[in-house]
């Protein structure tokens, strides 16, 4: 089975660390567009510190550790980067980036279930979904301009 972690934004992770500091910074208004994708970076570089090395889960116990690790840091992460306000000319692609973030959360949640049924399809599928949302996920980051957020 291919990495789950692969297909992981970098953004997530980051967000659970950096977001911590970035929640008093801003006040009600947008954000440029520069400021957005500095904070946004900052966030997904904090991801990939807390996330450590990329992991390869290959039995079902090792996908419900993995998932059970990453998937609240990921989630947390995600409200995170949903505080940001970005600038209005940005918003859509945003939503659009944040949106394939969830579905990717959802996506873990059922990998970490099938790997609880050890039923072998659903843990293929849910990774597809995962890999393939990703895909969604990194093309959104990358039409926003984030470098961090955008790399496998």
């Amino acid at each position: 089975m291919p990495g789950v972690r692969d297909a992981l934004p970098p953004t997530l992770l980051g967000v659970v660390i950096a977001g911590t500091m970035l929640a008093g910074c801003g006040g009600n208004g947008r954000l440029s567009h520069g400021d957005f994708v500095k904070r946004a970076d900052a966030v997904c570089s904090a991801y990939r510190s807390a996330a450590g090395p990329i992991a390869r889960p290959r039995t079902y116990a090792q996908i419900v550790a993995y998932v059970n690790r990453t998937l609240p840091l990921y989630e947390a992460a995600r409200i995170k980067l949903a505080e940001l306000k970005p600038p209005a000319k940005d918003a859509a692609t945003v939503r659009d980036w944040l949106a394939a973030d969830g579905r990717i959360a959802a996506a873990l949640r059922d990998l970490g279930q099938a790997g609880l049924r050890h039923d072998f399809p659903a843990v293929t599928a849910a990774a597809a979904n995962v890999q393939a949302e990703g895909v969604t996920s990194r093309h959104a980051a990358q039409a926003l301009g984030l470098q961090v957020c955008s790399q496998t």
